[in-house]
């Protein structure tokens, strides 16, 4: 998200104007699927901090990290591909390790790619072990198929303790994929692309790939939601920004709504957004 004062491009977000009431932390955590992790209601995408886009220092990101942190926010995504794990990095040492739960991914098509990954992402993160991990970008049965050995690769990287739970993301993808998904053991968490206005899934209509969102959900994974606001599709106003976090945090097929942030202002945001259907639960 980004400030509405200047003019935006068109995938970056817009914020709501600083608010003078005190912020209060969010409270509620959630057991992600069948893995024995807990993860807040939001969840921080890293993806356009650092190369794709904003080119913020491992230092300026790790401040919108922990200001998240401090507002109750416990679930960080990273990704090979970002090249934030640095930035991640950065935020993990000011914060209990147990007290955090890191998401990345990988785009390893091999065994061998995907072991030296987790091997190398680990460093990168400054961890020994990663919370979950899955396999980048998997929008087809073929492509799933095709990176079997990758996957096998990541599970065994589970047996060894270097990562707690194993899973994918489908992207853009419905469908078929979903149904593996739901349906294959070995796939214990999933990061999926969903949004109010069902923008830039690349077959079927929203509410079919809801149902099948549902599907996975009620087989036990841990789902998390992404492409919320339609990479600046659904970030014209504030209001717009707002109804969007909404909508995914108020499906009842989901434990976690990753938003990507860029700044402090945005994580404010959107955690009072999170704060009005908190308090819905109360």
């Amino acid at each position: 998200m980004a400030a509405i004062a200047r003019t935006r491009p068109a995938d970056e977000p817009a914020a709501a104007p600083p608010e003078s009431s005190t912020l209060q932390p969010l409270t509620q955590r959630v057991p992600y699927g069948s893995t024995g992790i807990a993860v807040s209601r939001l969840c921080w995408g890293t993806g356009l901090m650092a190369v794709l886009k904003h080119n913020l220092s491992p230092r300026e990101a790790a401040r919108i990290l922990l200001r998240g942190y401090e507002l109750g926010v416990n679930f960080w995504d990273t990704a090979d591909g970002y090249k934030t794990h640095p930035h991640v990095a950065e935020a993990l040492r000011s914060v209990p390790r147990d007290r955090v739960v890191i998401n990345t991914k990988t785009p390893a098509k091999t065994a061998a790619d995907a072991a030296a990954h987790v091997d190398r992402y680990l460093q990168e993160l400054g961890t020994d072990y990663i919370d979950t991990i899955l396999l980048h970008g998997v929008e087809t049965v073929d492509e799933y198929r095709y990176r079997a050995g990758a996957l096998e690769a990541l599970l065994r990287a589970k047996e060894a303790g270097k990562v707690r739970a194993v899973g994918m993301s489908t992207h853009l993808g419905s469908g078929a994929i979903m149904v593996v998904c739901a349906t294959k053991p070995e796939i214990e968490v999933v990061l999926t692309t969903v949004n109010k206005g069902g923008l830039m899934l690349r077959q079927g209509t929203l509410g079919e790939h809801l149902a099948l969102v549902r599907r996975v959900y009620e087989a036990g994974k841990g789902v998390c939601l992404m492409k919320t606001l339609a990479q600046g599709g659904l970030t014209r106003t504030p209001e717009q920004v707002r109804d969007a976090i909404l909508y995914n945090l108020r499906l009842p097929c989901a434990h976690s709504v990753c938003v990507g942030v860029n700044s402090i202002a945005e994580v404010e945001f959107a955690v009072r957004v999170a704060a009005e259907v908190e308090a819905e639960h109360a």
